[in-house]
């Protein structure tokens, strides 16, 4: 018998399966695909570096997932090398991460804006607003940014129970309140205590509102940590820090407008007139003024000998323009976080021509790297300059000018020069403005702050905590003073016309004096974290804090 050919063979098992159904085995072989996939593990932690158990890891685009241990520990077995793993747990922002051909991860997560919101700072660290059993107030930074005024002391007025401010001057520059927390105390001093981002410090009145990320007031015996400083309370400042993710480059802008709201309402030059006529008629005297004159003061007929002034509207306008400018910027990852911001604003004063303005430029750099998962730095960098400008005559001395000027003067002549004087040749009218000099006041702050967190190997949650700050100032004054130049009325000539006389006013010769603070203000502090050991352990439902 022939044997059937090779091709016919292939046939004729073709044949079977189509029409015996029959069934044909392939043999599989292992796709490059499934050759290649691997075992991912890691570790998922808080920036507290504490485990997170609970934690859903899920691989991007498919049903493949599983969940951390009670150690914050995961693995995922058959993963593409290109895979995403996409991480999602309660209070915390979700977060992607590209596997990217590796093995093993160590993964920090970041509370979420909400579940920050929860926590409240007290100077034994945060704690749950729900478990706080003292007297403390919390104002967010977004509530000091909306508040309408260039000084964080008046932002938080209306804002903390409690809480008293008093302020003495609405002068650009010198318009802080001065704070008071339940009241004053029977001590000397009853100013409460403010800390900015762990470090006593003074000068929070001129903090950047866009930098501030909360306020906390402590009331009660919660200050105690403090020791007797903080008898009369603490104002505990954070300021923002970077988070993870892509940087957010922000600007605002900020316009606003201010005016004296309590001046009085002086009398015109009819009803003074009116007024002087009476006092000289009950002493016995005869009146100053006629009728016909003081029908001239009322209609303005001849301003030159009858003029009718409002001191307050000469000097002093309707409205002064504050506005402010920051740009900031916000971002980073697992290993360095950064925020960065500079800010510009400027005050007017309410005189018109006034000298008086207040200017401040600021800057900011807060730094945070984790080198490893048992060691953090971060570093602080502020800086401001604060330039103050007046006349040489103080807000004080105007002010009393312009309550002691008669109607029946004037502040200006019709021609546009200076009035007389009203008393120590003075006119408000030239004072308040930068034709008798100029006073600057400019202050240079700069501060710093240098931390360290170390982490215990070995014990969850047991870290030591030290930090370095130095502050320094540098004050800068300068004062120029010269003559001024007022008129007045020494009558007319046969054409009618006014004859004005010019006399110098003030001192006799132009004086320039400087003052530089000798040395600039510096201290060291070194907190007592530095032999401090805080033990922080937590689970699900239950949280425990020990300060040893």
């Amino acid at each position: 018998m022939r044997p059937i050919p090779r091709y016919g063979g292939a046939i004729l098992m073709a044949a079977f399966a189509l029409f015996g159904n029959m069934p044909v085995s392939v043999s599989q072989q292992p796709t490059a695909q499934q050759s290649k996939t691997i075992t991912v593990k890691g570790r998922i932690r808080d920036v507290k570096n504490l485990s997170l158990p609970g934690v859903t890891v899920m691989v991007k685009g498919t049903q493949k997932g599983t969940a951390t241990d009670e150690k914050g520990n995961f693995t995922l077995t058959d993963v593409d090398p290109q895979a995403t793993l996409v991480l999602q747990f309660i209070g915390y922002e979700q977060q992607e991460y590209p596997v990217n051909g590796k093995t093993t991860f160590d993964i920090l997560l970041k509370e979420t804006e909400q579940q920050l919101d929860e926590y409240v700072v007290t100077g034994y660290g945060t704690t749950k607003k729900v478990t706080k059993t003292g007297s403390v107030s919390t104002v967010k930074g977004s509530e000091i940014r909306q508040a309408p005024t260039v000084n964080v002391s008046n932002a938080l007025v209306g804002r903390v129970s409690g809480l008293m401010a008093i302020n003495n001057s609405g002068e650009p520059g010198y318009d802080g309140s001065r704070i008071l927390i339940r009241g004053r105390s029977t001590f000397r001093n009853s100013d409460p205590l403010v800390v900015i981002d762990g470090i006593p410090r003074d000068g929070f009145q001129r903090l950047n509102p866009n930098d501030i990320e909360n306020v906390s007031v402590l009331k009660d015996a919660s200050a105690a940590i403090f020791g007797s400083r903080a008898a009369n309370g603490v104002i505990l400042i954070t300021t923002k820090r970077g988070r993870t993710g892509k940087p957010l480059l922000s600007y605002s802008f900020n316009q606003g407008f201010t005016q004296a709201t309590r001046l009085p309402e002086m009398a015109d030059a009819p009803t003074y007139a009116r007024i002087v006529n009476e006092i000289n008629v009950n002493s016995g005297d005869q009146p100053k003024f006629t009728e016909e004159e003081i029908q001239k003061f009322a209609d303005g007929s001849d301003p030159w000998r009858y003029p009718n002034t409002d001191w307050i509207d000469e000097v002093v306008k309707p409205l002064s323009s504050q506005s402010r400018h920051d740009l900031s910027l916000r971002g980073g990852s697992d290993k360095f976080v950064y925020f960065v911001s500079f800010g510009t604003l400027f005050q007017d004063g309410i005189f018109k021509n006034s000298a008086t303005n207040y200017r401040q430029h600021q800057l900011r750099a807060n730094l945070d790297a984790n080198v490893n998962k048992y060691l953090t730095f971060r570093l602080d960098l502020a800086g401001r300059l604060e330039d103050r400008n007046f006349p040489p005559r103080s807000a004080g001395s105007i002010f009393r000018a312009l309550l002691r000027g008669r109607p029946t003067e004037a502040a200006r002549w019709p021609n546009g020069l200076p009035g007389p004087d009203i008393e120590y040749g003075d006119n408000p009218v030239v004072t308040s403005t930068n034709e008798i000099g100029y006073q600057r006041d400019k202050t240079y702050v700069i501060n710093s702050n240098l931390g360290v967190m170390l982490y215990i190997p070995g014990v969850e949650g047991l870290f030591v905590d030290g930090n370095f700050a130095l502050d320094q100032n540098f004050n800068f004054n300068k004062r120029f003073i010269k003559p001024w130049t007022l008129y007045t009325l020494q009558g007319f000539d046969a054409n009618d016309q006014p004859q004005l006389e010019a006399s110098q006013r003030g001192i006799a010769s132009p004086e320039l004096g400087r003052m530089v603070q000798p040395e600039p203000k510096r201290y060291h502090q070194c907190q007592d974290q530095l032999s401090a050991l805080l033990w922080q352990t937590q689970c699900r439902r239950h949280s425990c804090n020990r300060t040893q």
